[in-house]
């Protein structure tokens, strides 16, 4: 009876359809951020461009501010749908309300904390600012950027839902509305305004989009915005805290690899250095942002046909993103990219840009990193973080001081090298650690 429900919730066609919608959503917002990177390097000066590029990095760091609450959520919710067939219950209802006030409750503290300690914060001094515009523009700039992305923060458990249920079409759709929409706004703006106000613009928007996106999933599954009991919101706070914050730290060190390169080129070298590494980096992270969509589907499955004892099912979908996607990907797109790279960097930012070193140990890190995530993916799914977030934790102070330390020698090639070598421990563990879950069986959820 347990298999024949997840073959009616969870068939090979839904999952490639959903695999292709998550696709065509991350290329929607590839694209429509190549279109906005070109456009911003264009009409912006050096140092605004960089500054530009630090502050979208910001994005991705806002992702992490959630303390893994998104993650133990999407887990424990489609485990609860798995065994429903796909119901929505009040218990879910429950569940994702208690954690949405309990996020609105940690932008909130952010959002207070930075408007106290923002007069005390050398934003110049940190990002090497000498253009004058900028000197006097910039503490704005940052308040309303780290005020937006703070209350963002409940808002990004929509898409957690929306794949939960297996709605992943909707979301991906959502996600596709909002890159073209942000992507329109920027054109637009960048025209008419200056550059103080285009960034304020985007940030605001990008807040409001969401909102509307949360409002859509709400309405939805039929839950009206009503307030849960004090004590049992902290319940299930409680029954995911544990889970979750492993899912932080685990973020945590994931983010810093993605993004602390951008920060350090910066801080070793000056904003138009910082945005000359970034769209280096940017067009081999294309690929890896390509494979996390190609793997976000499978994700609530691993988790659903593990809950169901269907482990031959899941070690299936993992052999093939392992031996099949990653290569494809990887192995294929990075070697095209590095060729190619000062062809794409001159078509896509106007710039002379051709630097065979910082792209070679950039597309090694991205191939290093897709082999990662390809594990992750399973052993998150499965709710096994806990380890992850040990080594994680012990090798987050490397990921840092590394980088910068060999910066400060060889400047962004320091930095680009530094954050190579601290991807291969995980190279080595994850894989291990990968075929020892399902040879255990292993699931916490």
């Amino acid at each position: 009876m347990k298999n024949n429900n997840l073959l009616y919730f969870v068939t090979s066609s839904r999952l490639l359809t959903a695999s292709a919608a998550s696709a065509i959503a991350r290329i929607t917002t590839m694209g429509a951020m190549v279109v906005i990177m070109a456009i911003a390097a264009r009409v912006m000066t050096e140092e605004e461009f960089g500054l530009w590029a630090i502050l979208v990095t910001l994005i991705y760091l806002s992702w992490i501010l959630d303390f893994g609450f998104r993650y133990g959520l999407g887990n424990r919710l489609a485990a609860w749908v798995a065994s429903t067939v796909g119901k929505s219950t009040t218990e879910q209802k429950e569940l994702y309300l208690s954690i949405f006030f309990f996020q609105c409750l940690i932008g909130i503290i952010l959002s207070l904390t930075y408007l106290a300690v923002a007069p005390f914060l050398p934003w110049i001094e940190i990002f090497k600012i000498h253009q004058a515009e900028l000197v006097s523009t910039v503490p704005l700039l940052m308040n309303v950027v780290c005020i937006s992305l703070f209350l963002n923060i409940p808002f990004m458990l929509m898409g957690t839902g929306f794949f939960a249920f297996q709605e992943i079409n909707l979301a991906c759709a959502i996600k596709a509305a909002q890159s073209i929409l942000l992507l329109i706004l920027f054109g637009i703006a960048s025209l008419i305004l200056t550059f103080r106000d285009v960034i304020i613009c985007y940030f605001v928007a990008y807040l409001l989009t969401n909102v509307a996106g949360t409002v859509w999933f709400m309405i939805k599954r039929g839950w009206p915005l009503v307030w849960i009991s004090w004590p049992q919101q902290w319940q299930y706070v409680r029954s995911l805290a544990n889970r979750s914050l492993e899912f932080f730290v685990l973020c945590l060190s994931a983010t810093l690899v993605a993004s602390i390169g951008t920060f350090l080129a910066g801080a070793v070298a000056g904003l138009s250095k910082a945005g000359d590494f970034n769209l280096v980096q940017r067009i081999f992270g294309f690929v890896i942002t390509m494979h996390l969509a190609v793997l976000a589907p499978l994700a609530p499955t691993f988790t659903q046909a593990a809950q169901l004892g269907q482990w031959e099912s899941v070690r299936q979908k993992f052999s093939f993103c392992q031996d099949r996607i990653w290569p494809l990907l990887f192995i294929g797109g990075c070697g095209l990219i590095y060729l190619l790279h000062p062809i794409i960097l001159k078509i896509w930012s106007g710039r002379p840009l051709s630097d065979f070193s910082l792209a070679g140990l950039m597309a090694l890190t991205a191939i290093l990193s897709g082999w990662g995530n390809t594990q992750s993916v399973l052993l998150n799914s499965l709710g096994l973080v806990k380890w992850q977030a040990v080594i994680s934790v012990l090798m987050a102070p490397i990921f840092i001081f590394l980088p910068l330390s060999m910066g400060k020698t060889w400047g962004i090639i320091g930095v680009a090298a530094g954050t190579l070598l601290c991807m291969i421990p995980g190279t080595i563990f994850w894989p291990i650690y990968a075929r020892y879950a399902l040879r255990k069986k292993l699931l916490r959820v």
